[in-house]
């Protein structure tokens, strides 16, 4: 199967499933949580449409994705879905069917690297959100 002719809904669909199993890894792994409630809500920044569409803009603000990569997020962005979708939601879709492409590609390597970024991106936000909540709380 090549990954280039299937739809970018599917791609989606598959890739939006690869995020969510890559975060509860990594956090289930790595984190140090250990009820299910701290750990669904420490997985929300992960798997977010918001978190999604911030990553994928520090991505493209960055260059860190190649020519093609960005053709693909392009593909699943632009798809057409049935429901009214915010555009944050399909920045989020286009993410996802660059996750589900390289899957379907084994580009497994690939998505390890795009995952680690994820994590630095998310990290970043919830100490900038720390540090404005404390900011804040001192006002």
């Amino acid at each position: 199967m090549n990954p280039d002719f299937v739809n970018p809904m599917v791609l989606a669909y598959l890739g939006d499933s690869i995020i969510e199993l890559m975060t509860r890894e990594y956090l289930i792994r790595e984190s140090g949580l250990a009820k299910p409630h701290e750990l669904y809500q420490a997985a929300r920044n992960y798997v977010s449409s918001q978190g999604h569409a911030g990553f994928i803009f520090y991505c493209l603000e960055n260059n860190l994705l190649s020519e093609q990569e960005i053709k693909i997020y392009k593909r699943g962005r632009n798809a057409k879905n049935n429901k009214n979708e915010t555009n944050e939601h399909r920045h989020s879709t286009g993410l996802e069917a660059l996750f589900g492409h390289l899957y379907l590609n084994d580009q497994k390597d690939r998505m390890n690297e795009l995952f680690d970024l994820m994590k630095d991106y998310v990290h970043h936000e919830i100490n900038m959100k720390q540090i404005r909540d404390e900011s804040e709380e001192k006002i």
